[in-house]
């Protein structure tokens, strides 16, 4: 099947994975969201992934071996749809990835947990990520997410009832200092297998939340993991991202280039211990 009959909806196939894509808006208005400005309209009360797009997942070519869910939104803001989604994807035998913000309750990361188990028994993994982009800055980033504390507390229960976590401080945003990247890392790196990032999209430039604009890359792309006709800055700062790389490997954690990568390191190293 090709792949522009998946992407027509909201399918984006990139490489080895599925992007899912639901035009259901976010609750949650961080100042760096890109969803309100992508080329499809955000929706409220509609399904998270649609009849159609489970039909087209049960045809996914061979060689796609993971599904990232939450690409456009916050999977878990209906934790009760999430949880009847990742059950009906346990059958897809694929891994699946999820990132949230949110501080989620016991019994519910218990279900996760359960998933998890379900899904290892097919040879597959649950990547959990906990987005934390920011420590000190969240009312102005993230005015309506649980605070970093939260989330923390939730990533380590996870941890602790064996599910794969993951930190994603994604964006890496320009503006936040060293020292805070340095906290976010030692706050965070006992509960979490490793850590990923990825630069700061805008679709338009915003030199009030930038920081040093002389130290910033700043090109006008088409980001491949979003579906075509959508064109953003990619804002990078230099020597950023090798900052945080060099952070990471200090505390003798591991640095991925992404979910999809960390799967790759724990099927090839299965006996791997935090």
């Amino acid at each position: 099947m090709e792949k522009n009959t998946f992407e027509k909806e909201g399918l984006k196939i990139e490489g080895k994975r599925l992007l899912t894509y639901s035009q259901l808006s976010c609750p949650l208005d961080c100042k760096y969201c890109f969803v309100e400005d992508l080329n499809f309209n955000q929706k409220r009360r509609v399904a998270y992934l649609s009849e159609k797009q489970f039909s087209l997942l049960s045809e996914l070519p061979e060689e796609i071996n993971i599904v990232m869910l939450g690409c456009d939104t916050e999977f878990f803001q209906d934790r009760q749809q999430s949880i009847k989604i990742l059950k009906r994807l346990v059958e897809l035998k694929r891994d699946i990835s999820v990132v949230t913000k949110l501080s989620l309750p016991v019994k519910f990361i218990e279900e996760l947990s359960n998933i998890e188990q379900k899904l290892n028994t097919n040879g597959n993994f649950l990547i959990f990520s906990m987005s934390i982009p920011t420590l000190n800055s969240t009312t102005i980033w993230e005015p309506k997410a649980p605070v970093p504390l939260k989330r923390i507390e939730t990533l380590k229960t996870a941890f602790e009832l064996g599910i794969k976590t993951l930190i994603a401080i994604r964006p890496l945003l320009p503006s936040i200092p060293t020292l805070e990247l340095e906290d976010i890392v030692t706050s965070s790196k006992d509960f979490c297998y490793g850590f990923y990032s990825g630069p700061l999209y805008l679709k338009e430039i915003d030199s009030s939340i930038l920081g040093d604009s002389a130290k910033l890359k700043i090109e006008k792309i088409q980001p491949s993991w979003m579906p075509k006709g959508n064109i953003f800055y990619k804002i990078e700062k230099e020597g950023q991202m090798q900052e945080l790389r060099d952070m990471i490997k200090k505390q003798g954690k591991l640095f991925f280039e992404g979910a999809a990568d960390a799967i790759d390191y724990l099927r090839n190293n299965a006996k791997h211990r935090v």
